[in-house]
Protein backbone atom coordinates (compact mmCIF):
# COMPACT_ATOMS: atom_id res chain seq x y z
CA UNK A 1 0.00 0.00 0.00
CA UNK A 2 2.92 2.28 0.97
CA UNK A 3 4.70 1.74 -1.91
CA UNK A 4 1.63 2.27 -4.51
CA UNK A 5 1.22 5.55 -2.44
CA UNK A 6 4.32 6.37 -3.22
CA UNK A 7 4.67 5.29 -6.77
CA UNK A 8 1.39 7.83 -7.54
CA UNK A 9 2.97 10.21 -5.83
CA UNK A 10 6.51 10.31 -7.73
CA UNK A 11 4.51 10.44 -10.66
CA UNK A 12 1.67 12.77 -10.02
CA UNK A 13 2.89 15.94 -11.82
CA UNK A 14 2.64 14.38 -15.31
CA UNK A 15 -1.35 14.37 -14.30
CA UNK A 16 -0.97 18.31 -14.62
CA UNK A 17 -0.98 19.15 -18.55
CA UNK A 18 1.24 22.22 -18.35
CA UNK A 19 3.88 20.23 -16.78
CA UNK A 20 3.71 17.00 -18.54
CA UNK A 21 4.05 19.03 -21.87
CA UNK A 22 7.07 20.82 -20.97
CA UNK A 23 8.80 17.74 -19.36
CA UNK A 24 8.29 15.83 -22.23
CA UNK A 25 9.83 18.87 -24.79
CA UNK A 26 12.42 19.00 -22.29
CA UNK A 27 13.46 15.39 -22.25
CA UNK A 28 13.58 15.58 -26.53
CA UNK A 29 15.23 18.87 -25.94
CA UNK A 30 17.93 17.46 -23.75
CA UNK A 31 18.05 14.25 -25.73
CA UNK A 32 19.25 16.66 -29.10
CA UNK A 33 21.50 18.41 -26.57
CA UNK A 34 23.43 14.61 -25.91
CA UNK A 35 23.19 14.26 -29.74
CA UNK A 36 25.12 17.61 -30.36
CA UNK A 37 27.49 16.77 -27.75
CA UNK A 38 28.40 12.89 -29.05
CA UNK A 39 28.81 14.47 -32.59
CA UNK A 40 31.01 17.54 -31.30
CA UNK A 41 33.39 15.25 -28.91
CA UNK A 42 33.88 12.85 -31.63
CA UNK A 43 34.33 15.64 -34.34
CA UNK A 44 37.31 16.31 -32.25
CA UNK A 45 39.05 13.34 -32.37
CA UNK A 46 39.02 13.38 -36.34
CA UNK A 47 40.61 17.11 -35.90
CA UNK A 48 42.75 16.02 -33.75
CA UNK A 49 43.98 12.79 -32.36
CA UNK A 50 45.61 15.31 -29.00
CA UNK A 51 43.96 14.43 -25.76
CA UNK A 52 44.37 17.94 -24.70
CA UNK A 53 42.40 19.19 -27.60
CA UNK A 54 39.66 16.39 -27.13
CA UNK A 55 39.62 17.62 -23.51
CA UNK A 56 38.86 21.51 -24.78
CA UNK A 57 35.14 20.51 -25.97
CA UNK A 58 34.56 19.17 -22.34
CA UNK A 59 36.28 22.20 -20.69
CA UNK A 60 34.54 25.10 -23.19
CA UNK A 61 30.70 23.33 -22.35
CA UNK A 62 31.36 23.46 -18.72
CA UNK A 63 33.51 26.72 -18.56
CA UNK A 64 30.48 29.18 -19.27
CA UNK A 65 28.66 27.65 -16.48
CA UNK A 66 31.33 27.75 -13.79
CA UNK A 67 31.30 31.51 -15.21
CA UNK A 68 27.57 32.31 -15.46
CA UNK A 69 25.94 29.99 -13.31
CA UNK A 70 25.51 32.81 -10.21
CA UNK A 71 24.30 35.44 -12.44
CA UNK A 72 22.29 33.34 -14.23
CA UNK A 73 20.39 32.68 -11.03
CA UNK A 74 19.45 36.81 -10.36
CA UNK A 75 18.18 36.71 -13.99
CA UNK A 76 16.22 34.08 -13.79
CA UNK A 77 14.73 36.20 -10.55
CA UNK A 78 14.15 39.22 -12.25
CA UNK A 79 13.10 38.30 -15.97
CA UNK A 80 10.15 36.84 -17.60
CA UNK A 81 10.84 33.29 -17.40
CA UNK A 82 9.36 32.38 -20.72
CA UNK A 83 10.54 34.63 -22.09
CA UNK A 84 13.90 34.26 -21.25
CA UNK A 85 13.57 30.44 -22.13
CA UNK A 86 12.23 31.00 -25.56
CA UNK A 87 15.76 33.51 -25.90
CA UNK A 88 18.05 30.88 -24.59
CA UNK A 89 16.45 28.09 -26.89
CA UNK A 90 16.83 30.19 -30.20
CA UNK A 91 20.57 30.88 -29.02
CA UNK A 92 21.20 26.73 -28.66
CA UNK A 93 19.18 26.72 -32.32
CA UNK A 94 21.54 29.20 -33.78
CA UNK A 95 24.53 27.13 -32.24
CA UNK A 96 23.13 24.23 -33.81
CA UNK A 97 22.67 25.19 -36.98
CA UNK A 98 25.71 26.64 -37.62
CA UNK A 99 27.77 23.19 -36.41
CA UNK A 100 25.32 21.88 -39.00
CA UNK A 101 26.18 24.14 -41.99
CA UNK A 102 30.22 23.95 -41.32
CA UNK A 103 29.88 20.06 -40.84
CA UNK A 104 28.04 19.97 -44.27
CA UNK A 105 30.61 22.31 -45.91
CA UNK A 106 33.12 20.83 -44.47
CA UNK A 107 34.53 24.00 -43.34
CA UNK A 108 34.27 23.10 -39.68
CA UNK A 109 37.76 23.68 -37.66
CA UNK A 110 39.31 22.96 -33.97
CA UNK A 111 38.36 26.65 -32.88
CA UNK A 112 35.53 26.90 -34.60
CA UNK A 113 34.10 23.69 -32.93
CA UNK A 114 35.57 24.98 -29.63
CA UNK A 115 34.31 28.03 -29.98
CA UNK A 116 30.38 27.09 -30.68
CA UNK A 117 30.86 24.36 -27.96
CA UNK A 118 31.72 27.70 -25.88
CA UNK A 119 28.19 29.04 -27.06
CA UNK A 120 26.54 26.14 -26.11
CA UNK A 121 27.66 26.66 -23.03
CA UNK A 122 26.47 29.58 -22.36
CA UNK A 123 22.82 28.92 -23.29
CA UNK A 124 23.10 25.71 -20.98
CA UNK A 125 24.10 28.35 -18.07
CA UNK A 126 21.19 30.06 -18.27
CA UNK A 127 18.96 27.54 -18.76
CA UNK A 128 19.43 25.44 -15.65
CA UNK A 129 18.36 27.94 -12.90
CA UNK A 130 15.56 28.94 -15.19
CA UNK A 131 13.68 25.30 -16.01
CA UNK A 132 14.46 24.71 -11.90
CA UNK A 133 12.80 27.96 -11.21
CA UNK A 134 9.99 27.22 -13.13
CA UNK A 135 8.63 23.80 -11.47
CA UNK A 136 6.69 25.51 -8.76
CA UNK A 137 4.67 27.31 -11.22
CA UNK A 138 4.04 24.29 -13.33
CA UNK A 139 2.53 21.98 -9.82
CA UNK A 140 1.07 22.25 -7.17
CA UNK A 141 2.97 22.66 -3.84
CA UNK A 142 2.87 19.30 -2.63
CA UNK A 143 3.79 18.09 -5.90
CA UNK A 144 7.15 19.88 -6.04
CA UNK A 145 9.66 17.34 -4.87
CA UNK A 146 7.69 14.55 -7.15
CA UNK A 147 8.55 17.11 -10.08
CA UNK A 148 12.00 18.10 -9.43
CA UNK A 149 12.75 14.59 -9.06
CA UNK A 150 10.81 13.59 -12.41
CA UNK A 151 13.14 16.43 -14.18
CA UNK A 152 16.32 14.69 -12.70
CA UNK A 153 14.94 11.44 -14.37
CA UNK A 154 13.92 13.25 -17.39
CA UNK A 155 17.73 14.27 -18.02
CA UNK A 156 18.82 10.96 -17.10
CA UNK A 157 16.39 9.29 -19.52
CA UNK A 158 17.73 11.70 -22.45
CA UNK A 159 21.68 10.42 -21.65
CA UNK A 160 20.49 7.08 -22.63
CA UNK A 161 18.78 7.99 -25.86
CA UNK A 162 20.76 10.89 -26.80
CA UNK A 163 24.35 9.78 -26.89
CA UNK A 164 23.18 6.54 -28.51
CA UNK A 165 20.98 8.05 -30.66
CA UNK A 166 23.62 10.76 -31.93
CA UNK A 167 26.68 8.07 -32.40
CA UNK A 168 24.22 6.01 -34.12
CA UNK A 169 23.04 8.90 -36.49
CA UNK A 170 26.84 10.14 -36.76
CA UNK A 171 27.94 6.88 -38.22
CA UNK A 172 25.07 6.22 -40.69
CA UNK A 173 24.54 9.95 -42.27
CA UNK A 174 26.99 12.62 -41.22
CA UNK A 175 27.38 15.33 -38.49
CA UNK A 176 25.11 17.78 -40.78
CA UNK A 177 22.37 15.34 -39.95
CA UNK A 178 23.24 14.69 -36.29
CA UNK A 179 23.10 18.63 -35.53
CA UNK A 180 20.09 19.00 -37.71
CA UNK A 181 18.04 16.26 -35.81
CA UNK A 182 19.01 18.60 -32.47
CA UNK A 183 18.06 22.05 -33.84
CA UNK A 184 14.37 20.24 -34.77
CA UNK A 185 14.39 19.38 -30.86
CA UNK A 186 14.75 23.25 -30.11
CA UNK A 187 12.04 23.91 -32.30
CA UNK A 188 10.01 21.44 -30.33
CA UNK A 189 10.70 22.86 -26.98
CA UNK A 190 9.83 26.54 -28.16
CA UNK A 191 6.71 25.32 -29.32
CA UNK A 192 5.77 24.27 -26.11
CA UNK A 193 6.93 27.34 -24.14
CA UNK A 194 4.46 29.24 -27.00
CA UNK A 195 1.89 26.98 -26.17
CA UNK A 196 2.21 27.77 -22.18
CA UNK A 197 -0.71 30.15 -20.62
CA UNK A 198 2.09 31.60 -18.35
CA UNK A 199 0.92 35.09 -16.85
CA UNK A 200 3.26 37.37 -15.40
CA UNK A 201 2.85 38.23 -12.11
CA UNK A 202 4.56 40.63 -9.49
CA UNK A 203 7.11 38.24 -8.40
CA UNK A 204 9.01 38.30 -11.69
CA UNK A 205 10.89 41.44 -10.39
CA UNK A 206 13.60 41.48 -7.34
CA UNK A 207 12.92 44.59 -5.55
CA UNK A 208 16.37 44.73 -4.74
CA UNK A 209 17.54 44.28 -8.62
CA UNK A 210 20.51 42.71 -10.17
CA UNK A 211 23.42 43.82 -7.82
CA UNK A 212 22.04 44.20 -4.64
CA UNK A 213 20.75 40.40 -5.12
CA UNK A 214 24.20 38.98 -6.44
CA UNK A 215 26.00 40.65 -3.57
CA UNK A 216 23.37 39.43 -1.07
CA UNK A 217 23.96 35.69 -2.81
CA UNK A 218 27.84 36.00 -2.37
CA UNK A 219 27.55 37.47 1.40
CA UNK A 220 25.59 34.53 2.36
CA UNK A 221 27.96 31.79 0.74
CA UNK A 222 31.51 33.26 2.39
CA UNK A 223 29.71 33.11 6.08
CA UNK A 224 28.04 29.30 5.78
CA UNK A 225 30.42 26.99 6.94
CA UNK A 226 28.20 23.54 6.26
CA UNK A 227 27.92 25.46 2.56
CA UNK A 228 31.72 25.51 2.49
CA UNK A 229 32.30 21.86 3.35
CA UNK A 230 29.93 20.44 0.73
CA UNK A 231 31.80 22.85 -2.20
CA UNK A 232 34.85 21.36 -0.90
CA UNK A 233 34.13 18.12 -0.86
CA UNK A 234 32.21 18.51 -4.63
CA UNK A 235 35.48 20.12 -5.81
CA UNK A 236 37.67 17.48 -5.07
CA UNK A 237 35.48 14.80 -6.21
CA UNK A 238 34.31 16.50 -9.71
CA UNK A 239 38.13 17.47 -10.56
CA UNK A 240 39.12 13.74 -10.88
CA UNK A 241 36.36 12.16 -12.13
CA UNK A 242 36.19 14.85 -14.79
CA UNK A 243 39.39 12.58 -16.25
CA UNK A 244 36.78 9.93 -17.64
CA UNK A 245 34.82 12.72 -19.28
CA UNK A 246 37.51 14.54 -21.17
CA UNK A 247 38.95 11.35 -22.22
CA UNK A 248 36.48 9.14 -23.02
CA UNK A 249 36.14 9.77 -26.62
CA UNK A 250 39.95 8.62 -26.96
CA UNK A 251 39.08 5.88 -24.68
CA UNK A 252 36.46 5.05 -27.44
CA UNK A 253 38.57 5.19 -30.33
CA UNK A 254 42.12 4.61 -29.46
CA UNK A 255 42.13 1.99 -26.47
CA UNK A 256 38.71 0.60 -26.98
CA UNK A 257 39.29 1.21 -31.07
CA UNK A 258 35.65 1.98 -31.58
CA UNK A 259 34.06 4.03 -33.46
CA UNK A 260 31.02 7.39 -33.12
CA UNK A 261 28.50 4.78 -33.00
CA UNK A 262 30.03 2.67 -29.63
CA UNK A 263 31.20 5.73 -28.12
CA UNK A 264 27.50 6.78 -28.54
CA UNK A 265 26.81 3.68 -26.98
CA UNK A 266 29.39 3.64 -24.34
CA UNK A 267 27.61 7.27 -22.95
CA UNK A 268 24.11 5.72 -23.43
CA UNK A 269 25.59 2.93 -20.98
CA UNK A 270 26.46 5.69 -18.50
CA UNK A 271 22.23 7.13 -18.90
CA UNK A 272 21.44 3.87 -18.44
CA UNK A 273 23.20 3.69 -15.33
CA UNK A 274 22.22 6.61 -14.16
CA UNK A 275 18.66 5.86 -14.58
CA UNK A 276 19.27 2.49 -12.44
CA UNK A 277 20.90 4.85 -9.65
CA UNK A 278 17.85 7.20 -9.46
CA UNK A 279 15.57 4.03 -9.61
CA UNK A 280 17.83 2.95 -6.02
CA UNK A 281 18.66 5.32 -4.56
CA UNK A 282 16.01 5.23 -2.43
CA UNK A 283 16.98 2.10 -0.87
CA UNK A 284 20.95 3.28 -0.70
CA UNK A 285 19.57 6.18 1.39
CA UNK A 286 17.58 3.56 3.94
CA UNK A 287 20.74 1.67 4.26
CA UNK A 288 23.67 4.96 4.42
CA UNK A 289 24.06 8.47 4.90
CA UNK A 290 25.27 11.10 3.07
CA UNK A 291 29.03 10.72 3.86
CA UNK A 292 28.38 6.87 2.64
CA UNK A 293 26.83 7.42 -0.26
CA UNK A 294 29.72 9.69 -2.18
CA UNK A 295 32.44 7.38 -0.50
CA UNK A 296 30.75 4.14 -2.29
CA UNK A 297 30.47 6.52 -5.36
CA UNK A 298 33.75 7.86 -5.13
CA UNK A 299 35.34 3.83 -4.68
CA UNK A 300 33.36 2.78 -7.71
CA UNK A 301 34.89 5.73 -10.35
CA UNK A 302 38.29 5.38 -9.55
CA UNK A 303 37.24 1.27 -9.94
CA UNK A 304 35.58 1.99 -13.73
CA UNK A 305 38.81 4.63 -14.57
CA UNK A 306 41.28 2.20 -13.37
CA UNK A 307 39.33 -0.84 -15.54
CA UNK A 308 39.35 1.58 -18.71
CA UNK A 309 43.11 2.44 -18.60
CA UNK A 310 43.89 -1.00 -19.59
CA UNK A 311 42.06 -1.41 -22.67
CA UNK A 312 39.14 -3.80 -21.60
CA UNK A 313 37.50 -5.94 -23.92
CA UNK A 314 34.11 -4.01 -25.26
CA UNK A 315 31.79 -5.52 -23.51
CA UNK A 316 33.46 -4.72 -20.24
CA UNK A 317 33.95 -1.46 -20.61
CA UNK A 318 29.42 -0.93 -21.49
CA UNK A 319 29.49 -2.99 -18.17
CA UNK A 320 31.86 -0.76 -16.22
CA UNK A 321 30.04 2.65 -17.77
CA UNK A 322 26.74 1.48 -16.42
CA UNK A 323 28.58 1.47 -12.33
CA UNK A 324 29.51 4.60 -13.16
CA UNK A 325 26.01 6.23 -14.13
CA UNK A 326 25.12 4.86 -11.04
CA UNK A 327 27.93 6.17 -8.71
CA UNK A 328 27.96 9.66 -10.88
CA UNK A 329 24.00 10.31 -10.27
CA UNK A 330 24.81 8.98 -6.78
CA UNK A 331 27.30 11.27 -6.10
CA UNK A 332 25.48 14.25 -7.82
CA UNK A 333 21.92 14.10 -6.78
CA UNK A 334 23.97 13.53 -2.85
CA UNK A 335 26.29 16.39 -2.99
CA UNK A 336 23.04 18.63 -4.38
CA UNK A 337 20.55 17.67 -1.67
CA UNK A 338 23.51 18.79 0.81
CA UNK A 339 23.84 22.05 -0.36
CA UNK A 340 19.84 22.15 -0.31
CA UNK A 341 19.62 20.92 2.80
CA UNK A 342 22.09 23.93 4.34
CA UNK A 343 20.74 26.94 2.22
CA UNK A 344 17.45 28.53 3.70
CA UNK A 345 14.59 29.27 1.17
CA UNK A 346 15.58 33.53 0.25
CA UNK A 347 19.37 32.38 -0.67
CA UNK A 348 18.70 28.88 -2.11
CA UNK A 349 18.75 29.70 -5.88
CA UNK A 350 21.67 32.16 -5.60
CA UNK A 351 23.38 29.33 -3.25
CA UNK A 352 23.09 26.49 -5.78
CA UNK A 353 24.29 28.45 -8.19
CA UNK A 354 27.38 28.90 -6.12
CA UNK A 355 27.31 25.13 -6.00
CA UNK A 356 26.70 24.70 -10.14
CA UNK A 357 29.66 27.58 -9.95
CA UNK A 358 32.24 25.02 -8.32
CA UNK A 359 30.60 21.98 -9.59
CA UNK A 360 31.70 23.03 -13.42
CA UNK A 361 34.60 24.79 -12.40
CA UNK A 362 36.38 21.49 -11.46
CA UNK A 363 34.99 19.95 -13.89
CA UNK A 364 36.51 22.73 -16.76
CA UNK A 365 39.92 22.94 -14.74
CA UNK A 366 40.17 19.02 -14.34
CA UNK A 367 39.29 18.66 -18.39
CA UNK A 368 41.63 20.95 -18.83
CA UNK A 369 44.33 19.65 -16.77
CA UNK A 370 43.99 15.82 -18.12
CA UNK A 371 44.05 16.49 -21.23
CA UNK A 372 47.48 18.06 -20.77
CA UNK A 373 48.07 15.20 -18.62
CA UNK A 374 47.05 12.85 -21.33
CA UNK A 375 49.37 14.89 -24.08
CA UNK A 376 52.16 14.31 -21.97
CA UNK A 377 51.57 10.30 -20.89
CA UNK A 378 48.90 8.85 -22.96
CA UNK A 379 45.07 8.35 -22.29
CA UNK A 380 45.59 5.50 -19.89
CA UNK A 381 48.59 7.31 -18.02
CA UNK A 382 45.98 10.07 -17.17
CA UNK A 383 42.95 7.58 -15.93
CA UNK A 384 45.15 5.90 -13.61
CA UNK A 385 46.18 8.81 -11.66
CA UNK A 386 42.91 10.23 -11.53
CA UNK A 387 41.45 7.19 -10.50
CA UNK A 388 43.92 6.99 -7.50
Amino acid sequence: MSASKTSKGSFAPLAQPVFAVLWAATVLGNTGSFMRDVASSWLMTDLSASPAAVAMVQAAGTLPIFLLAIPAGVLTDILDRRKFLIAIQLLLASVSITLMVLAQTGMLSISALIGLTFMGGIGAALMGPTWQAIVPELVKREDVKSAVALNSLGINVARSIGPAAGGLLLAAFGAGVTYGADVASYIIVIAALLWWPRVSNANDTLAEGFFGAFRAGLRYTRASRPLHVVLLRAAIFFAFASAVWALLPLVARQLLGGDAGFYGILLGAVGVGAVGGALIMPRLRARLDADGLVLVAVIVTAVVMAVLSFAPPRWLAVVVLLFLGAAWITALTTLNGAAQSVLPNWVRGRGLAVYLTVFNGAMTAGSIGWGAVGEATGVAGALLPGAG
